[in-house]
């Protein structure tokens, strides 16, 4: 079941992306989740020796603790990576969130539809889900190799 409402939650906000939004109407209830701090991919696209993970933490939540209910979760995700052939480093995040949670903040902010290009659904708070599936997805986005090599969080979560 969950599959299935997550099939159709990405063909909903395929449909209302392909939607001319103007700024100028009242009635638009589309809300931007996130706009991706991602900058820099084209220079590091196929990074020879890869990409490093140097440290992952959320803006609010103990990676360690995961919050009191793990089903109900939503957060905000920052990896710092490195590149050590250039010797760059940057950051990216994304927004995780569970079904349920990202239910209640839509009707917390009234909000009839999400777009997020930097959305990561999970069914439950698991961090090595979470943290696999960010690696994943910055391997694709970078086209490289992206390995861990730092820790966790800070001591406090920011924010």
């Amino acid at each position: 079941m969950l599959v299935f409402a997550l099939v159709v939650l990405y063909l909903v906000a395929r449909w209302v992306r392909s939607k001319t939004v103007t700024e100028d109407d009242p009635t638009e209830q589309v809300r931007y989740l996130i706009g991706s701090s991602n900058a820099g991919a084209a220079e590091h696209l196929g990074a020879k020796d890869g990409l490093t993970v140097n440290r992952y933490y959320f803006r609010q939540t103990d990676v360690a603790t995961g919050p009191p209910d793990p089903t109900d979760f939503y957060d905000e995700l920052f990896v710092d990576l490195s590149d050590p052939d250039s010797e760059q480093t940057w950051q990216n995040s994304m927004h995780v969130a569970t079904p349920r949670a990202l239910d209640r903040v839509m009707q917390e902010e009234k909000w009839d539809s999400v777009i997020g290009t930097e959305l990561l659904i999970v069914r439950r708070y698991d961090f090595e889900v979470i943290l696999h599936a960010a690696v994943e997805h910055l391997q694709e986005i970078y086209e490289a190799r992206v390995q861990i090599v730092g820790k966790g969080p800070p001591s406090e979560p920011i924010g």
